[in-house]
């Protein structure tokens, strides 16, 4: 796993699980102090694990600025998933970045290609659902 995303779950006092799920990864919310875990499907590779961590830490550092129950209101989950989105979308452009990639010559349908976007509007910009 890369040092930065190590340092991200550390940040956001995220510990780290791997299990048989029926979703690519999730994150369970500690009760009385204990921390949040993100839970990975054990059974992605690499590339995706990274991909799922760095989307489920997007949903601790945006998901408490949402308004709404994400499992009721739908307006509440697609924003809580843009969110988590374009948090992974921005550590990945990093890393590419990081790696002495220059931005004049960024190939971004490769990159986004490589994460897993196939709409790139979905990943524009949205509300904040429900501040009503």
């Amino acid at each position: 796993m890369d040092t930065n995303v190590s340092k991200l779950l550390k940040k956001y006092k995220l510990k780290l699980a791997f299990a048989p799920l029926h979703c690519p990864g999730l994150i369970v919310h500690g009760k009385d102090g204990k921390p949040d875990v993100v839970v990975v499907n054990s059974k992605l590779d690499d590339n995706e694990v990274e991909n799922v961590i760095l989307h489920e830490i997007g949903h601790a550092k945006n998901d408490g600025d949402v308004l709404g129950d994400y499992q009721t209101d739908n307006g509440a989950h697609s924003c809580s998933e843009h969110g988590a989105n374009v948090f992974m979308i921005h550590e990945k452009v990093k890393q590419y970045f990081a790696l002495g990639n220059e931005i004049q010559d960024a190939n971004w349908l490769n990159i986004a290609k490589s994460i897993g976007t196939q709409d790139y509007l979905l990943y524009g910009s949205c509300k904040w659902a429900n501040r009503t």
